[in-house]
């Protein structure tokens, strides 16, 4: 797979948090404007920027960058609050660590995320899934609220961190969201259903090969060589 970059996604493709990103928000808002967050906005696939400024929007709150900043300095501080739970409350989802361990030396490997980088690292850490990674050389959620701008993102910064271009690059990831930033940045993509999105919905999507899970190394291994080509 030499020429060949993977873009992970976090949640729910690499590891499940039991809704511990949403909780610093959570706090985040409560602690910056004195109260708590009454009309929740959808997480699902959207880029944390995206969220932030729904968040804000649907509980009355200006959407200007001081206060964008001010929940996003929040939310990461949180987190770091909360992380002594990721180890009990959280998990890496299998066959996580296999594959990334698998394409190591293969491929190019980062991150695709809608989470602010902060945020990521903190999620992966405990389970020690960014040993394989080139996290510089990723995109992330505070980048642009559209998650299929981040592709470009990752693009030039994978280009940029490793001097050479890759003539392949494949997004993997659990939602249509992932699925349409992918097509939208001609990359290849591989589903896994391990998230809210059945197998269907997301062959439905356009996702060049859609797994049940990472379970299966070979399998992904495969799934990523046919999605690239």
């Amino acid at each position: 797979m030499d020429g060949v970059l993977v873009l992970w996604d976090v949640d729910h493709t690499l590891v499940d948090v039991d809704g511990l990103g949403r909780e610093a928000y959570d706090l985040a808002f409560l602690r910056r404007f004195g109260r708590p967050v009454e009309h929740q906005p959808p997480m699902a696939g959207r880029t944390d920027r995206a969220i932030a400024a729904d968040m804000l929007r649907r509980n009355g709150v200006a959407v200007t960058e001081p206060h964008l900043e001010a929940l996003r300095e929040g939310a990461e501080a949180a987190l770091d609050e909360l992380a002594h739970l990721l180890p009990t409350r959280g998990r890496a989802l299998p066959g996580a660590a296999e594959a990334l361990s698998a394409l190591a030396g293969r491929a190019g490997q980062t991150l695709l995320t809608g989470n602010v980088r902060r945020i990521a690292e903190v999620k992966l850490v405990p389970f020690g899934l960014t040993a394989h990674l080139d996290l510089d050389a990723g995109a992330y959620g505070w980048s642009h609220e559209v998650r299929a701008e981040l592709v470009a993102i990752a693009r030039a910064n994978a280009r940029a961190r490793f001097d050479r271009h890759f003539a392949k690059v494949v997004l993997v990831g659990d939602t249509p969201e992932d699925v349409g930033a992918a097509l939208h940045g001609g990359a290849g993509v591989v589903a896994v259903a391990t998230g809210r999105y059945g197998a269907g919905e997301l062959e439905r999507a356009g996702a060049h090969v859609v797994l049940a899970d990472l379970a299966d190394t070979q399998r992904v291994l495969d799934a990523i060589r046919t999605a690239a080509r």
